[in-house]
């Protein structure tokens, strides 16, 4: 016989989302930082409203809110919700997340939302698609950067960090130091943030799609004052014998050529965003980079490293995948490449998400890169 309903889900009290971050935490695999209330804070810039979802067994789980007219109400889960079943991040099967997905559907009908996407840390296989595709999911396009994605594994002493790179990163990250290569971590300041954002326009140019500077300026701050986010910039001294870096520190100088931020959440720091000037990009300053990024990630009790991004592992070697060049980068570091399902889009209204799907999806994509230069509605 089957046991009780599960108590409905609610929206957070003023005290659970005070102390949002610890809630998000507390799951199993230690939390997602794309379900932070930095990041929350950071999509109202998108004109998204953070609603903080609760429930008896269930994780805590961030959504992000938009009214469309004559629509109602999308929400969107970033990364969740959470799936993790053990300390280690591991996932529950799709056949499990089912069920709680089921209770968000039921809560999301109850608020007058039409369109539930999701994005659950599932590992991404056919069996897992349809799975998901008889409970009514559908896959969609991608939003978060690390669909597919490498962790590291922090865990252990920096030696051990290091012996997990190839022979040749590491040999290139000792080149970049006795080379004089600097690296400071630095204040998100608005100064700091330009500069950085420069880096990252340079690096992007027609490769990626790039959102304005004022929503990486909000990112980049808000996470460093919550003590979750770091700066790190990288430069060129011009020393050849190793004294460079010394001097920078007594009188700064140099010049710019790389700029990396790095996030911490839980268990799980993350490279979010990296850039460089490669014209004058000394060998192996964005290993020595990434490096520091794991530094300060173990320093806030991180034991995991995300490296945030690589091409699906079916096509690491394919050179027209968006990410090619960035993965080709990461994969230096490790070749262990984790698959996730990605965005899903649950259908709540049908009539309503045909609508969405037919016109005003378009029309929120022109409105936002007409209105705020962003090619993100």
């Amino acid at each position: 016989m089957a046991g009780p309903d599960p108590t409905p889900l609610r929206f957070a009290d003023a005290g659970e989302v005070a102390r949002w971050d610890e809630l998000v935490e507390a799951a199993p695999g230690g939390g997602e930082i794309w379900q932070s209330r930095e990041y929350a804070e950071v999509k109202r810039h998108q004109r998204y409203r953070p609603r903080y979802v609760v429930g008896d067994g269930f994780p805590a789980t961030l959504v992000l809110e938009k009214r469309i007219p004559l629509l109602g109400r999308f929400w969107y889960s970033p990364a969740g919700p959470d799936v993790s079943t053990d300390a280690d991040g591991s996932p529950m099967p799709a056949e499990e997340y089912v069920a709680r997905g089921r209770r968000l559907a039921a809560f999301a009908r109850s608020q007058g939302v039409f369109l539930l996407k999701v994005e659950p840390r599932i590992l991404r296989s056919d069996d897992a698609f349809a799975v998901l595709a008889r409970a009514g999911y559908s896959r969609a396009p991608h939003v978060l950067p690390n669909e597919s994605t490498i962790v590291l594994d922090i865990s252990g002493d920096e030696e051990d960090i290091l012996r997990g790179f190839s022979s040749s990163t590491r040999t290139k990250i000792r080149k970049a130091d006795k080379e004089g290569f600097d690296v400071r971590r630095v204040e998100a300041s608005d100064e700091n943030c330009r500069l950085m954002y420069e880096l990252l326009s340079g690096t992007a140019e027609d490769k990626f799609e790039l959102r304005p500077y004022d929503y990486f300026r909000e990112f980049w701050q808000g996470f460093q004052r919550a003590g979750r986010g770091q700066l790190v910039l990288g430069y060129d001294m011009g020393a050849g014998d190793g004294a460079g870096a010394g001097a920078a520190r007594a009188g700064e100088g140099g010049t710019l050529v790389a700029g990396m931020f790095a996030t911490a959440l839980g268990r799980t720091s993350g490279y979010k965003d990296g850039a460089s000037a490669k014209s004058r990009l000394p060998t192996g300053a964005m290993y020595r980079m990434q490096l520091e990024l794991i530094r300060w990630g173990k320093e806030q009790g991180a034991t995991r490293h995300d490296l945030i991004g690589t091409p699906p592992s079916d096509r690491l070697d394919d050179p027209a995948h968006r990410l090619h060049g960035v993965g080709q980068y990461k994969l230096r570091l490790s070749k262990d490449v984790t698959d996730y399902v990605g965005a899903l889009d649950l259908p709540l209204r049908p009539f309503a998400v045909r609508l969405w799907d037919a016109v005003f999806e378009r029309l929120a994509r022109r409105w936002t890169l007409t209105t705020r230069g962003d090619v993100f509605y």
